[in-house]
């Protein structure tokens, strides 16, 4: 009974309420990993210029608005620009798959592009961390912004 009095005893009861204090407050980690797609518009833009970056602005109803130039010059109006969005907790992953287009068509009927604008949903109004990945040319960027109307934000693409 003497060891209920002890100094000892309380020190290790001590230990053991910052123990659990400290597990109850960690958190829970990022959750489970969400991924969606997002179809790109081609268009060409004559003040874009050859450098390939990404423009970022976040619109009022929440969504978020990426415009990619510099897009590769074996594009034209009838290729493919997609996003694979990988989303864990405030972590965004961005894949953009160009795909050229599936036949040759006549000149008449294309037009060069060099800028595809995607609209990412479902985004609440919080800080993210964006990793924008593009395989067909070899290059990344990323940046972190908080999801608020007006905001606007520009990265250079780097080399993989």
């Amino acid at each position: 009974m003497d060891f209920l009095h002890s100094v000892e005893f309380y020190v290790i009861v001590l230990l053991v309420a910052a123990l659990a204090v400290g597990l109850l407050a960690m958190p829970s980690g990022h959750g489970p990993v969400e991924t969606s797609f997002a179809e790109g518009f081609l268009t060409y833009d004559q003040a874009a210029g050859p450098e390939p970056r990404l423009e970022l602005e976040c619109l009022p109803d929440g969504n978020v608005k990426i415009t990619r130039h510099g897009l590769p010059d074996n594009l034209d109006n009838a290729a493919t620009a997609a996003l694979a969005i990988s989303r864990k907790g405030f972590d965004l992953t961005v894949e953009e798959r160009l795909t050229p287009a599936s036949r040759p068509l006549l000149a008449s009927e294309t037009s060069a592009v060099n800028t595809a604008v995607y609209i990412l949903t479902g985004l609440a109004r919080e800080r993210y961390h964006l990793r924008f990945n593009s395989d067909s040319t070899s290059s990344f960027t990323t940046l972190t912004f908080v999801n608020r109307p007006g905001l606007r934000s520009t990265r250079v693409f780097r080399q993989a």
